[in-house]
């Protein structure tokens, strides 16, 4: 179970959900407030999200990573069937988890999520008509 995550392509899975999701809550907050948010307001919407989101995932691999964690003193170097991948129960993988935990789930999808944000609050079509344009 923890190998997957250590995959590429699921990370570029949550990445996307993630960039997709907080567009689609400073659009649907944009909407919420009638067209009028100021570009500051759906920029703080989405960075809120972001941050929700990493939290979620942060906190769901950190559970999956404990729950599969092998009993103190059985992390021996196995190797894999085909000797040239390291095994998932080997303590170097295990130890390489928190470096992917910071890196993937913390730097770039913090990244992306302030991206999206604001690429979000800059583009929604916001309500141009004011009294001071009159």
């Amino acid at each position: 179970m923890t190998a997957w995550f250590s995959d590429l392509w699921t990370g570029y899975i949550v990445n996307g959900v993630l960039f997709i999701g907080v567009l689609i809550a400073v659009i649907h907050a944009n909407k919420v407030m009638g067209g009028g948010a100021s570009l500051g307001n759906l920029f703080i919407v989405g960075l809120i999200t972001a941050g929700i989101v990493i939290a979620i995932v942060a906190a769901a691999s950190i559970i999956i990573h404990l729950a599969t964690e092998p009993a103190p003193g059985t992390g021996i170097d196995i190797p894999s069937q085909d000797g040239r991948h390291i095994s998932e129960y080997s303590d170097d993988k295990r130890k390489g988890f928190w470096i992917f935990l910071l890196s993937n789930v913390f730097f770039t999808n913090g990244a992306l999520g302030a991206l999206a944000a604001l690429l979000g609050a800059v583009t929604v079509k916001r309500n141009q008509k004011t009294p001071s344009a009159r």
